[in-house]
């Protein structure tokens, strides 16, 4: 059964996530996106999953590379990142495995937080909606990037190693989401006071953690 031709005829509005005009508000004005119908197209939904998975797969690598400078070295690794071949051709494959982890994992703790956040039964269908579409916001400026990178560096490594500016922009986008996170949580779900702390306070003190981590090893 085609659920959105069903909605169509009773004239129910699918947003459409990757409209031009709906893309800009999902990341600068979140409120506005999310007080819209809370039926999105089931395709875009699917891909920005896929994109989640993709970029699971990147950063997977990247915590290999940063192994790497740290002594311990992986052959596998390295192949992968001789060629943009390679490196393209393992992501987009294993995307598809680590996006169906992400749908399952990250969405049901999407919706655990709506829970601790006074949501209850919550629909695990349009609470994975809302995680993979405030994901978006930092996956698609990652997906753009490194293909900028394809173009400018011989393979992933020299872009790793050479491209620091090109990183540095995505972080930006990975605070935004938490707020784009937030914001979904509380327009779409009647949330309480509590949501705060689980899709923005604690979000961004891990990722700020992690970063100076990060940054440690790195230096």
């Amino acid at each position: 059964m085609n659920t959105e031709h069903t909605l169509e005829e009773q004239n129910i509005e699918i947003i459409q996530p990757f409209q031009p005009k709906n893309l800009f508000n999902l990341f600068f004005k979140p409120k506005t996106f999310f007080s819209q119908s809370n039926h999105y197209h089931h395709k875009s939904i699917m891909l920005m999953a896929y994109l989640i998975g993709v970029v699971a797969v990147m950063d997977r690598i990247d915590q290999k590379l940063l192994s790497s400078e740290l002594g311990q070295s992986s052959f596998f690794t390295d192949s992968l990142t001789e060629t943009w071949f390679a490196y393209w051709l393992w992501v987009l494959g294993m995307g598809i495995l680590s996006a169906a982890l992400a749908w399952v994992i990250q969405g049901w703790w999407y919706k655990t937080r709506l829970q601790f956040s006074g949501v209850r039964d919550a629909d695990p269908q349009l609470a994975r909606h809302v995680f993979v579409l405030q994901a978006l916001v930092y996956v698609l400026p990652i997906i753009v990037v490194t293909l900028i990178q394809t173009f400018l560096y011989k393979n992933y490594v020299d872009a790793y190693n050479n491209s620091t500016f090109l990183a540095v922009i995505t972080i930006p986008f990975l605070l935004l989401s938490c707020w784009v996170s937030y914001r979904g949580a509380t327009q779409v779900f009647n949330t309480n006071a509590w949501a705060k702390f689980w899709f923005l306070g604690m979000p961004v003190v891990f990722y700020i953690t992690i970063g100076g981590l990060f940054a440690a090893l790195v230096n």
